[in-house]
């Protein structure tokens, strides 16, 4: 028997890895999807105001919030490609997201934007609404790179003890 005939053995599934799933997947619809799209449009809402290097940052806000949002739907699936996406999209996402904050609130504090009711700067808004984003993106990427690294190497595992256990189970050769 060689290892095409061999039946594939079903993956277990971990409940923690299920539950890691489900967590970031809620985590990142709420911070990596939703805060960015809604920081980003508020900027191209009104780019008469603030010009056309805020809107830019807008639009780059809005790729990022795709880009983490779409790596951290990769990441659901156990296939080797869609790990490696999920990983790169998610880390990618999150650099591009950290990037435009930073432009957001050194233009914000430069600026002097503040809440006009308690009168605060409103980089300090941004940066409580943005950076939580961490987590969903880096949750994706660890998730992505576990499921990569452990499927691997447990198919490998199981490859090497089947063409073990089948050369013992070999018919011994003819004495004649």
């Amino acid at each position: 028997m060689n290892a095409k005939n061999m039946k594939k053995m079903p993956r277990k599934r971990s409940p923690l890895m299920t539950a890691a799933k489900a967590v970031m997947l809620v985590l990142s619809l709420v911070f990596s999807c939703a805060m960015p799209v809604l920081a980003g449009s508020g900027l191209l809402y009104n780019r008469e105001s603030y010009g056309d290097n805020m809107a830019k940052t807008g639009i780059f806000m809005i790729f990022s919030a795709i880009f983490m949002t779409v790596g951290a739907i990769l990441c659901l699936f156990r296939k080797n490609l869609p790990n490696i996406l999920s990983a790169v999209l998610s880390v990618v996402g999150l650099i591009l997201c950290l990037a435009m904050l930073k432009i957001l609130t050194d233009h914000a504090d430069t600026s002097g934007w503040t809440d006009k009711y308690t009168l605060s700067p409103v980089s300090g808004m941004y940066a409580a609404r943005l950076l939580p984003c961490i987590i969903p993106a880096v949750m994706a990427a660890v998730i992505a790179a576990v499921q990569l690294c452990s499927y691997d190497l447990r198919e490998q595992r199981r490859a090497l003890k089947a063409r073990k256990l089948a050369k013992k189970n070999a018919p011994a050769p003819p004495i004649v």
